[in-house]
């Protein structure tokens, strides 16, 4: 009695899952817009996962304290365009340890950094998320913290840099590809399916 109520549970989940995802279609994707981007190093969109870029330092307003304490502790990789391009799906890849703690920034109409993501205690290979909403840009970045706090690498603690000046080598850290997509009105043959 009691197995027969757990398969007919189970059936009864595995049927509406199937229900859920059939409601829920794929999102129709943009080629990757990152590749029309200039950049300090192509390397990082250029979309060969083999070559490597590096994120730079962040170059400081000799006028803005503010500027200044984001040079000492940070470094960006930055994307930029003449034209507003549209962002929903951001995806990073590096080798494990390389982006653990990032920031997802974009540069608004009043040319301030907006922070869409914080990401912590990343060891993926890939990282990938989609906004709800897109946003429309010229200007995108991934701020780096020079050093942190880690337990994840090896067992190793990497400590907070505590001095200031020029990022040493270590410092920088190695990206394999930074990938960026808007979302395109869903195929009318395949919505079309999915009615039926």
């Amino acid at each position: 009695m009691r197995f027969g109520l757990l398969i007919l549970t189970l059936c009864v989940v595995i049927g509406m899952s199937g229900c859920i995802l059939a409601s829920n279609p794929p999102i129709n994707l943009s080629k990757n817009i990152a590749l029309d981007a200039t950049s300090e190093d192509t390397k990082f969109h250029d979309d060969n996962i083999h070559t490597v870029g590096e994120t730079g330092p962040i170059l400081e307003d000799e006028k803005d304290v503010r500027s200044q304490q984001e040079s000492d502790k940070f470094t960006e990789a930055v994307l930029k365009w003449r034209q507003p391009q549209t962002i929903q799906q951001v995806v990073v890849k590096a080798e494990p340890g390389q982006m653990e703690f990032f920031s997802v920034q974009y540069m608004d109409e009043e040319g301030k950094w907006v922070t869409m993501k914080e990401v912590r205690d990343n060891m993926r290979p890939m990282y990938r998320f989609t906004l709800n909403n897109p946003i429309v840009t010229t200007k995108f970045r991934l701020k780096v913290p020079r050093r942190w706090d880690s337990r994840r690498v090896g067992g190793q603690k990497r400590s907070t840099r505590g001095e200031t000046g020029a990022p040493s080598a270590q410092e920088y850290k190695k990206i394999q590809e930074i990938e960026l997509y808007y979302a395109l009105p869903p195929d009318p043959m395949e919505a079309g399916t999915a009615e039926q």
